[in-house]
Formats: C-alpha cells, structure tokens, sequence
C-alpha cells in the first residue's frame, strides 16, 4: 500500500548505504522521559505518503513523550526493507499488506500491529490514450516493480476481467522510472504509484497518457501496516503500545493542523507541500479508532482474506491466511 510512496521512493539506498534521521535524545515530551529512559527503535521506512504521519511524531516529539528514540531508516526498495525486518536489522517496519500475507505463509517473523492508510487512487495503471479497455490490454507490454503494490494491481485487473496473467508481457522497471518510460514512449503500459502517477500525466509531453485503471476501483486491495519482527515484539511490548500511541497522536495533529502537518509530511519523504497535498487525496490515513472499527466489524479480516485470494491465484502464496492468525491488535486498546 511504498506500498507503498509510493512518494515511495526519496534519495535513499539499501541497507547498508540508508537515510538514517534519529529523533533527537534531547528533546522532552509532555511525559517529561529523559534521554537515558528513552528505548531505542529501528523502524523501516519508505517515502509513502501513507507512512509520513511517522514524520510527525519525530517533529512533534511523539516519540520523546511516549519513551522513545526512533530510527527511522529509509529504503529505496520493497525487498531490502523487507529483509531487513526479517532480519531483525529493523525493530518494525511499514510494509504493504499483501506482503505481511507473504510473509505468513513463508513463516517468517512478522506481525501487524496497525494499519496506516489504504490507496483510494495512489496506486495505477498508466498507459498511452490509445489503451482503453482490456481488451486493448492485450498483448502489451507493461512496465512495473515485480513484487511491489504495483504488481498486485495489475494482476487483480486481469482477474476482475478473466484475462490469463500472460496475456500482457511484464518487465521488471523501478516505479520511479515506470512514468519516465510511459512519457518518453518507450513502454505504452506502466503500473506505479504518487507521485510517478501525477509526474506520468501531468508531464507537458505527457499530452498522451491517462490513467487506465486505479487503486479507488479496488476498494481495500492495497494498503500498509505497521509490523514488528515477532522476535522483538516478545520483549517489546510497552514499545510496541508506544509506538501505537504516537502514531495517535499524529493522526490528531493531522487532523487538527492540516498544512503544518501536511508541511511536516511532505519535508519527510522528499516532497513539497502542494504536491503533497495533491496526492493526499488518493490516499486514506486511519486512526486507532479507525482501525479499532475495522477490526471489530469484521471488514478488515474480510478484506485482508479477499488480498489473500488474489495473491494465491497470481501463484505468489500457497494459500489465503486470515488476519487474526498472523496480526497482534491488542495494542489498539
């Protein structure tokens, strides 16, 4: 959901060569915790708008307040961030929802703690105006970051319309260059996400390009979580509730100080405010209380269990797991 920019992408590296922007010891919250209380955390992320409420609680001293200093470490793709939660290289980590199910059925030691946002148009197929229906899909060759968000919009496309997975040829592009390609006439079908999507159409040589199909036609398919490595969370746990509470409360600042919050945001994942607050748009930011409705109601284990059957017929998993089996909600209340 990079997936999730995904802004996903900034000026950052794998492991070894990241961004790294620590929360600065010296700063006090409301709770008054001083630098030798503070517990460290290593949280990856990428520069998706949905996890940029993060940035907030580092700006604001969320983190300070609550007993923390985070690290927040930047990753430039999916699969280096992914390895290095597993690895225990990183405490936690904001990760797609369709990988958390990956990685349940792959065993490894991952567990969602809190959804953060869902896509409502953030994540597309782009292609030449002169592709309109799937029928035109057809035989083309689309560009797109195998593995990624991107991946599981193309495929659930060609479900919803009973077309064979080979019925288009894929190629393995970097989203950030997807857009870049599509606009220079090099590959006339490209899956990505914001802001490539705005870069791809609103480009002034990209009179020729439209949006073909959207995340906002695909309610509830791509979207993030905070997830912790299981092995770290089993010590963790006050860390784990803190982490929720800070996540809190930059939700409130967001809702309460729009452009301070959206200026915050934007600084943080490479960005500036107004093209932020465009891509903002297509994307939804959940509460705790959000999320606590979510989980009772039911709706998001459906949902979850509907991303699990669109992962297993795209041969990805062997089999659909349910949210209860692999997610840990006990810190949203």
């Amino acid at each position: 959901m990079t997936p999730r920019n995904k802004l996903r992408k900034l000026a950052a590296s794998t492991l070894g060569t990241a961004i790294t922007a620590t929360v600065t010891v010296g700063l006090l919250g409301t709770s008054g915790a001083s630098s030798t209380t503070l517990a460290n955390v290593s949280m990856g992320i990428e520069p998706w708008i949905g996890y940029a409420p993060w940035y907030i609680a580092q700006q604001e001293g969320y983190f300070t307040k609550y007993g923390l200093k985070v690290n927040i470490v930047n990753f430039e793709q999916d699969a280096d961030r992914n390895a290095a939660l597993v690895a225990g290289k990183t405490n936690v980590s904001n990760i797609d929802t369709g990988r958390t199910i990956q990685f349940a059925n792959l065993g490894e030691p991952a567990v969602p703690l809190l959804l953060e946002d869902d896509s409502n148009g953030a994540d597309a197929i782009v292609s030449a105006k002169s592709i309109s229906t799937a029928a035109e899909l057809k035989g083309q060759t689309v560009a797109y970051e195998f593995g990624t968000t991107s991946d599981l919009l193309l495929h659930y496309y060609l479900l919803e319309h009973h077309m064979a997975f080979n019925s288009v040829k894929s190629v393995n592009v970097p989203a950030a260059d997807a857009g870049t390609l599509l606009i220079a006439g090099k590959d006339k079908v490209v899956v990505t996400y914001q802001p490539y999507i705005s870069e791809a159409t609103s480009s002034p040589s990209a009179t020729n390009v439209h949006v073909f199909f959207s995340s906002a036609q695909a309610p509830g398919l791509i979207s993030d979580f905070l997830v912790a490595n299981k092995s770290w969370l089993a010590g963790h746990a006050t860390q784990a509730r803190q982490l929720v509470e800070a996540w809190s409360d930059s939700i409130t600042f967001f809702a309460t100080h729009r452009q301070q919050a959206v200026a915050i945001m934007a600084k943080g994942v490479g960005a500036t405010p107004a093209s932020l607050a465009s891509t903002l748009s297509g994307v939804i930011l959940y509460s705790v209380a959000n999320n606590q409705s979510l989980v009772s109601s039911g709706k998001l284990a459906s949902e979850y269990l509907a991303i699990g059957k669109t992962l297993q017929a795209m041969g990805q998993i062997k089999h659909p797991v349910t949210l209860g089996s692999v997610a840990d909600f006990n810190f949203l209340k």
